[in-house]
Order: structure tokens, then C-alpha cells, then sequence
């Protein structure tokens, strides 16, 4: 079983380190104070994905201390390839699979709740917008369950096949002033020019 994590964790260090070197389009645009990450899809450390595309992660500086506001506060976009707008159930798929997959090499627990994710829907065919709450497994900063209050936007670029998803995630209330800080973030226009 040990020998899995080790592979397990081998496997995310190389799919980081490889995405790191590629050159990706900004997705978000953000100040250089948020941490970023960028991972290629599909992703080795979570096999069940359906989407081909890239990700970026902006992270608040302290999105790792559990006694600011800014923990668990981060903003996640994906850039899919995709014909048409990819319909809520599938993005909830993947999202799901994909938390269940990141915390499975966790020093707290091997044995966690799956996350879960409920979403309401509104917007138009071109422009989707969601807002939900997630309940997953803190297996990075305290080994809890913790309650994430996600934002969820989807904008389909036709010119060049692509659907880009922007979560906005914060266990705080939508009412709170980090939503404010993180619906700064804008996608980057470049992304689908003929469009905007």
C-alpha cells in the first residue's frame, strides 16, 4: 500500500514539473501576489476525468492558514476542449473526481467521506452561471470536512473550440468581502477574441 502513495505521488510531482515548463495561455487575469499553478488535463492522478484542456489555479496568499479569511479561498479555471457548452452534470463529475482524486495521498486519513456537490443553475446557453457548496476532505491543512461556497461560471468560445469554467471557491458566505476580491478576477479576453 505504501508503494502505491509513493508512485501516486510521483506521478503528481511529474504531471506539475511537466506542466510547469509548457507554455499555456493565461486563463485568469491576476496579480502576481496570488499563487498559480497550472495543470494539464488529462491528469495522471485522477483517471476518471472526461475533459482534454488545461487548468490554472490562482491561490489567495494565505489560502493554507485556517485562521484567516482567505483559507480555502482560491479561484480555479479550466480551459476545455469542447464544441459546445459541457452540460452541469459533467462538470460536476469531474470536479467531484477530481477533489476525491487530490486528497487520496493525505497524511490525515486513508479512509474519507467522498466530496459532495450540489449546484443551481441559471444563465444562458452561451454563458452559464452556478452557484453551489461542496463538502470535502481538508487532506491538505487541518483533515477535516470542510464546506466550500463555489461560484461557477462557463463561457463557450466557438472561434477556437474551447469552454472555459471559472470556480471561485471560499468556505466564506457569498456575502463576504473575499467574493468580492475574487470576482476581480476576470478570464483573460485574448482567450476568445472574436467573441468579446
Amino acid at each position: 500500500m505504501k508503494l502505491y502513495y509513493i508512485v501516486l505521488l510521483i506521478s503528481i510531482m511529474t504531471t506539475y514539473l511537466n506542466a510547469q515548463d509548457l507554455v499555456y495561455e493565461n486563463l485568469i487575469l491576476t496579480d502576481s501576489i496570488y499563487g498559480k499553478e497550472v495543470i494539464p488535463f488529462p491528469i495522471d492522478w485522477a483517471p476518471k476525468l472526461t475533459l482534454e484542456g488545461y487548468e490554472e489555479l490562482s491561490f489567495f496568499p494565505k489560502w493554507n492558514d485556517p485562521n484567516t479569511d482567505e483559507f480555502w479561498s482560491l479561484v480555479m479555471a479550466w480551459s476545455i476542449k469542447t464544441d459546445a457548452t459541457i452540460p452541469l452534470y459533467e462538470l460536476q463529475f469531474n470536479l467531484n473526481h477530481y477533489f476525491y482524486s487530490l486528497m487520496i495521498p493525505n497524511h490525515w486519513s486513508q479512509d474519507f467521506p467522498d466530496p459532495l456537490l450540489n449546484f443551481s443553475e441559471f444563465g444562458s446557453q452561451k454563458n452559464v452561471s452556478n452557484q453551489g457548496q461542496m463538502s470535502v476532505f481538508d487532506g491538505f491543512h487541518t483533515g477535516k470536512t470542510i464546506r466550500l461556497n463555489i461560484e461557477m461560471s462557463q463561457f463557450l468560445c466557438k472561434t477556437n473550440s474551447t469552454s472555459i469554467v471559472i470556480f471561485r471557491m471560499s468556505p466564506k458566505a457569498f456575502d463576504h468581502e473575499i467574493w468580492s476580491r475574487m470576482r476581480a478576477f476576470r478570464m483573460n479576453p485574448k482567450l476568445c477574441p472574436k467573441q468579446n
